[in-house]
């Protein structure tokens, strides 16, 4: 008899454990992400400036790489009438400019780098809080993102990509 209490409280705690493992039910869902920035307006539309940027560097670069190489023929069709005071002079001239146009180059993938990053990072700032307004509506538990296929197996019917493409497009 002194043990009853235990008793009942063990038994109460097993059939409350037993009802919530058995019958709470958790709502889960995924996204397709390749899916979702194939579909997103905004990707989209980021691919293409990024793209224009970098077809615009890359002429401006191409341009000084022009230049430079005219001045390299000029120097080599001088070179036999130059004094070797103005070969000096004009290979120093020449390691410079390709310094600069190397430098500029570098410069400009990495700005177009940066660009890109922080761009992308606003979209996907944007499309994250979309999805867990999403999530919060359909009174989701979880919302799983898969790349390439990392979510081995999957009933199509918690694949919310398409809703999420309508939502971040809207």
């Amino acid at each position: 008899m002194k043990n009853l209490p235990l008793y009942i409280l063990s038994v109460l705690l097993l059939a409350l454990g037993i009802k919530v493992f058995f019958f709470t039910s958790s709502k889960i869902a995924y996204i397709d992400t390749a899916k979702l920035m194939e579909g997103s307006k905004a990707m989209q539309t980021l691919k293409g400036k990024l793209k224009a940027e970098t077809e615009k560097a890359k002429a401006n670069a191409d341009t000084l790489t022009s230049e430079f190489q005219k001045a390299l023929q000029q120097h080599e069709k001088a070179l036999a009438s130059m004094s070797a005071r103005e070969k000096k002079l004009s290979e120093e001239l020449l390691r410079s400019k390709q310094q600069q146009v190397m430098q500029y180059r570098q410069a400009l993938e990495q700005k177009l780098m940066q660009d890109e990053q922080s761009q992308s990072q606003d979209i996907l700032k944007n499309i994250n809080t979309k999805i867990t307004e999403y999530g919060k509506a359909k009174h989701y538990t979880i919302v799983f993102a898969t790349t390439n296929g990392n979510i081995a197996y999957a009933d199509e019917a918690v694949d919310v990509t398409k809703d999420i493409i309508e939502l971040i497009n809207k």
